[in-house]
């Protein structure tokens, strides 16, 4: 008989552990639930926050290093339960900074459907980084609706935009970061220039907030001075 032969059979990678603990952690949490939560609708709150993707402890961050993500139930088109979690990037155009709306969309996954590899509208649970995301902010909603004085906002706070460009006025307010001179994009845009890079100053910003309304389309889309946001309609789900 072989050495071969004898040779345990091969344990399961570390991969697939984590795949395995994603899909328990959704069956009892979200699947768990979902007759109780069909019975209790939609709850009116709203998740909100913001990712970077590296330099993750700096405050002003580049523009194409943020995205922004919202969690959120409504009725589908059946008027099936849905919980959606939405993220989305930032372009600035036409002077106009916006955050979201379809064609700003990264992605619109439903908490509800079993996650897949098959990707899509389920959550990918090879993508550990996004199923912790998703799975412990539903938890956080589900502790909000259950305590009625937990801390909410019913309108977002955004960070403080700032940009670099060519040359800054003199009596324009400004910082120094690195070598770089930045100043408030509103004034920047007001004055016609040409923006060179847009930067979030996320310092005191809440990594997430909690909103509350019982239509979570007002809560999630709109304007704030030069910028417009849509955390709602994406290339997904275009209609109102």
């Amino acid at each position: 008989m072989s050495l071969a032969s004898l040779s345990p059979p091969s344990c399961r990678t570390s991969s697939d552990i984590g795949v395995s603990q994603v899909l328990q952690r959704w069956r009892r949490q979200v699947a768990a639930r979902n007759d109780l939560a069909e019975l209790r609708g939609v709850r009116p709150f709203a998740l909100v926050g913001y990712r970077v993707r590296a330099a993750p402890t700096d405050q002003f961050i580049p523009l194409e290093r943020l995205s922004f993500v919202a969690l959120f139930d409504e009725r589908d088109d059946q008027d099936r339960l849905v919980t959606r979690l939405v993220g989305a990037r930032a372009r600035l155009g036409d002077n106009t900074l916006v955050v979201g709306g379809p064609d700003n969309t990264l992605f619109d996954k439903d908490l509800r459907a079993a996650p897949c590899s098959a990707n899509g509208r389920r959550l990918d649970p090879r993508d550990a980084e996004l199923c912790e995301l998703a799975l412990g902010w539903e938890q956080h909603v589900e502790r909000v609706n259950r305590h009625p004085h937990y801390p909410r906002r019913n309108v977002l706070r955004w960070p403080a935009w700032w940009c670099e460009v060519g040359h800054a006025p003199t009596d324009c307010p400004t910082r120094l970061v690195g070598n770089r001179t930045l100043i408030p994009l509103e004034a920047a845009t007001a004055c016609g220039l040409s923006v060179c890079q847009v930067y979030a100053d996320v310092m005191g910003l809440p990594k997430r907030q909690v909103l509350a309304g019982a239509d979570v389309r007002r809560l999630l889309c709109g304007t704030a001075g030069h910028m417009t946001f849509d955390l709602f309609h994406t290339r997904f789900r275009r209609t109102a």
